[in-house]
């Protein structure tokens, strides 16, 4: 009989997940040794540092979450909605969703000593949907009712890419029932380990009509979080995972499907629940957006030697949301030019050049290039 491609939650022994320990030690090691610095680097941060490294993280998280999800939240909303939630600036602009989103991200991390449980995730699905779709409706704060399935294409060409198991929210229940069970019950497997299999476990069940993707990097980060036995987000997983999300999709989908020879059951005896590829890709995700962590570590005290430098410096709003910018991000790392800085600020030709003369001359900016390629960049000396 030909083989038919089937699903992982379909085999006879679901969801009981194996994966090869010796294979994996190695990118464990490496994974851990990329991590563990962080939680001591930001000790040695003064208490409005580490406010700043989490809030630039945190900048990050919520765009590149909702980026993965195919929503571009615009940049300076999120941000007031971080600098206000942390009590470290007030912000004048505000998305209710992005800052639905910001609020999540933040419960979720600074809660780590209590469980996740039914309540917990239903929770934070109502706090991750403010506003409910007018297009299309969906269930917001409790488990979905009816079959979920992944489909892309035109209709009537559209291509099941996955289904995920239970039909009605009876069935979805039981299964958060056993993910909750194994979640919460203490053991002696790595964290990290533990986080790449909630994170695929909670995708594959797909509890609510919307929303499981963010939901499952979520308690991913949960699960780091409390590796590390800390309520800082010390990096960004999103941004790993946007960064590569061609790959990400991939290894869900190839590990979410298997090859049978029975439409009732996955009977492959082989390695039809077998995670090592999958976790393996994980904690290198979790490796880049450490590395790319320590970098915003050494960004935050290039700021501070910045400020201090020039905290006598008098500077305008248009002058200020500039350096900022450059100076949070790694989107101007090649600076910026009078056009964009002219759409950035909202402003004039002229106003935008005297702007940027004036910093020049206070040795906030070095020019660099000449002509039409001429750019800014933070003098950093």
């Amino acid at each position: 009989m030909p083989l038919s491609s089937s699903y992982i939650w379909q085999h006879k022994d679901w969801p009981k997940f194996t994966y090869d320990k010796v294979i994996i030690m190695q990118k464990l090691e490496s994974c851990i040794q990329a991590v563990s610095p962080l939680k001591q680097l930001s000790a040695v941060l003064t208490h409005e540092q580490r406010l700043d490294w989490e809030a630039a993280i945190l900048l990050d998280e919520t765009l590149a979450s909702a980026k993965i999800e195919g929503e571009l939240y615009d940049r300076d909303s999120v941000r007031s909605s971080i600098v206000n939630k942390l009590g470290i600036g007030t912000g004048s602009k505000f998305n209710k969703q992005s800052d639905a989103m910001v609020e999540l991200l933040l419960s979720a991390i600074r809660s780590t000593d209590q469980q996740i449980t039914h309540d917990v995730i239903k929770q934070w699905h109502q706090m991750l949907f403010p506003i409910a779709p007018t297009i299309t409706p969906m269930t917001i704060g409790d488990y979905r009712n009816d079959k979920m399935q992944i489909v892309s294409g035109r209709y009537g060409k559209q291509q099941i890419h996955f289904e995920a198991p239970g039909a009605v929210k009876i069935e979805v229940e039981q299964e958060m029932d056993t993910f909750f069970n194994w979640l919460n019950t203490s053991s002696n497997e790595s964290t990290f380990i533990r986080a790449a299999i909630a994170k695929f476990w909670f995708v594959t069940i797909h509890p609510f009509d919307d929303g499981n993707g963010r939901l499952s990097r979520i308690i991913a980060e949960r699960c780091l979080a409390e590796a590390e036995h800390t309520n800082l987000r010390l990096f960004s997983l999103s941004s790993a995972f946007e960064s590569h999300r061609n790959e990400y999709y991939q290894q869900l989908e190839s590990h979410q499907r298997c090859e049978v020879k029975s439409h009732q059951r996955c009977i492959n005896e082989g390695n039809s629940l077998d995670l090592t590829a999958w976790i393996i890709w994980f904690l290198s995700m979790v490796e880049i957006a450490a590395i790319d962590a320590k970098k915003e570590f050494e960004r935050v005290m290039q700021s501070t030697h910045f400020w201090q430098r020039h905290q006598k410096t008098l500077i305008n709003v248009r002058q200020q949301k500039l350096i900022v910018r450059l100076l949070e991000t790694a989107d101007f790392s090649e600076g910026i030019s009078r056009k964009k800085y002219k759409a950035l600020a909202k402003t004039t030709d002229a106003t935008a050049a005297r702007d940027i003369a004036d910093l020049v001359e206070k040795e906030i900016l070095m020019p660099v290039g000449e002509g039409r390629s001429r750019r800014y960049l933070i003098d950093k000396k």
